[in-house]
């Protein structure tokens, strides 16, 4: 039985050249995924050794977490894993309330807030998601506006210091490298 579009008329020669037609967009994206996921471990491993508690686990879940399309689910998660740490003794027990009980909700408001300035913060589009002109998409706008402020402001300072606490860390690049030893 031959399926819809099966040539069975090619010889081996012409089915192997019309296998490689199809075969060079696949190998074209999987070099691309090779270089992004090189990408992305090079960045992984910079982020850790610029601040050890950017693991790469922490970006995973930040990674995740953005792209999720349901905000509910990695709360749903956290809570699972706080409960999990309660069994374990390793944190204090919610016990009589919910996973929140202890810290104050965000509302509407404080969302949207987090949302437009992370939105900034990441160079996103500049797109709300709101009815344009409303109260939520002003507001969404004006944070968005401050993340990306804040970032263009504070990034090279804030690299500055990286890289000064890095250069103390090294030693000179030039001249002798143990002065204090005698030759």
């Amino acid at each position: 039985m031959t399926t819809a579009g099966h040539n069975g008329k090619l010889s081996p020669a012409d089915r192997q050249k019309h296998f490689a037609l199809h075969f060079r967009t696949i190998l074209q994206a999987e070099q691309e995924r090779r270089a992004a996921a090189a990408k992305v471990a090079s960045a992984k491993k910079l982020a850790k050794s610029e601040d050890p508690t950017f693991t790469a686990q922490k970006i995973d879940h930040y990674l995740k977490s953005h792209f999720g399309e349901d905000d509910q689910k990695p709360v749903d998660r956290l809570k699972s894993d706080r409960e999990n740490l309660e069994w374990l003794g390793l944190i204090p027990s919610t016990s009589g309330g919910d996973l929140l009980s202890q810290i104050d909700r965000v509302d509407k408001e404080q969302m949207i807030q987090a949302k437009g300035y992370k939105a900034g913060l990441l160079n996103l589009d500049r797109v709300s998601g709101y009815d344009a002109g409303s109260s939520d998409d002003k507001l969404w706008l004006e944070s968005y506006d401050a993340g990306k402020t804040e970032y263009e402001t504070e990034i090279p300072d804030i690299m500055a210091r990286i890289g000064a606490a890095a250069s103390k860390e090294e030693p000179p690049a030039d001249g002798d490298p143990f002065p204090d030893t005698k030759h």
